[in-house]
């Protein structure tokens, strides 16, 4: 462990991400401090080690960040109001928690001597892509409002690194993550959560959409070393697996099998996306990332394969929280 970063408080520390993430800064003797909303720490509160310090709060209340940061040398900024319809219906609220809650972040990390900040963006900061894979310097021409409240987080977070020169940071820029933890909205978890009931997965559209997706300890050790490591502060890095490139048709039939629910269910297509909170013109064909700066960087390279990483989801179970059980046909983007 850097010297400089003895005590690192992760927002969104309950999450898909931030739970390995976490559990990474512990085991380089780091106090850990998470930070989260009420309802998603009490889905995982068993599962949080006794080692971390954990906070209650949302980003927008200043009170609760700055208790949260008090005494911290770094902070990973995980924290975000996440989701395709949620953010398109609820715009105003998106925009808020993840361009406002940022700042209010940033506020507290000055106010606090914070020496770093890490700020997990988006792929789809990139919208539909010229070419792939996709590199930092490409064109980044979001189609959504999460999409501009993540680009928004950059620059401000950008802006304040100028402002506040003791202040580092690193843009992450992930692909794609998957793992346990993750809500049953997001695509794999959906797709396990229907086929281990005997339910089909449904894919709209033609189903020849291709991702890439990366377990979320892969993600989560990017993470942690673009904290410590001084060569990744003031960059954007791509982090994601360009190993694990499937189409969704391909990613539900593997669902089916890993499930082992070969012969007992079948993949539902559906022309379009009529009844979902998807259309046409909103859905990426292709995306994926040129991970060769974090490589290099960072030393980065993703290690979990997409069959291992599926397998671990199953053995580990699909969260689906109260808020999320009327909206059958809601969709949470997956491009964290």
């Amino acid at each position: 462990m850097p010297d400089q970063y003895k005590r690192v408080l992760v927002t969104g520390g309950a999450g898909c991400i931030g739970m390995p993430v976490c559990r990474q800064l512990l085991e380089t003797g780091c106090d850990v401090i998470l930070f989260d909303l009420y309802e998603q720490i009490r889905l995982v509160e068993s599962k949080i080690d006794k080692d971390i310090e954990v906070y209650y709060g949302s980003v927008l209340d200043d009170s609760s960040i700055r208790d949260a940061i008090r005494g911290c040398d770094g902070v990973i900024h995980l924290a975000a109001y996440l989701g395709v319809r949620r953010t398109e219906i609820n715009n105003l609220r998106c925009l808020d928690i993840n361009i406002n809650g940022t700042r209010k972040v940033l506020d507290a990390s000055v106010l606090s001597g914070v020496k770093k900040i890490v700020f997990a963006s988006s792929s789809e900061v990139y919208g539909e892509p010229l070419t792939n894979p996709v590199k930092e310097t490409d064109l980044t021409q979001g189609k959504t409002v999460y999409a501009i409240s993540k680009l928004a987080g950059e620059e401000l977070i950008r802006a304040y690194s100028e402002e506040y020169r003791n202040l580092s940071y690193t843009n992450l820029r992930y692909f794609n993550t998957y793992g346990p933890n993750q809500i049953a909205q997001f695509v794999i978890p959906k797709f396990i959560r229907n086929v281990a009931s005997d339910n089909p997965p449904i894919v709209y559209g033609n189903g020849m959409q291709q991702r890439s997706y990366c377990y979320s300890t892969d993600t989560a050790q990017a993470t942690v070393s673009a904290l410590f490591n001084d060569a990744s502060n003031d960059q954007v890095l791509n982090v994601g697996n360009s190993e694990t490139l499937i189409s969704l048709n391909d990613l539900a039939e593997m669902v089916i099998e890993l499930c082992g629910k070969d012969g007992k269910v079948s993949v539902m297509r559906k022309d379009g996306f009529a009844g979902t909170d998807r259309s046409a013109n909103r859905e990426i064909n292709v995306r994926y990332c040129d991970t060769s700066k974090a490589k290099e960087i960072l030393e980065f390279e993703a290690k979990v394969s997409l069959r291992d990483g599926i397998k671990r989801v199953i053995k580990h179970g699909v969260i689906q929280p109260k808020w999320a059980t009327s909206e059958r046909n809601y969709t949470i983007d997956d491009s964290l």
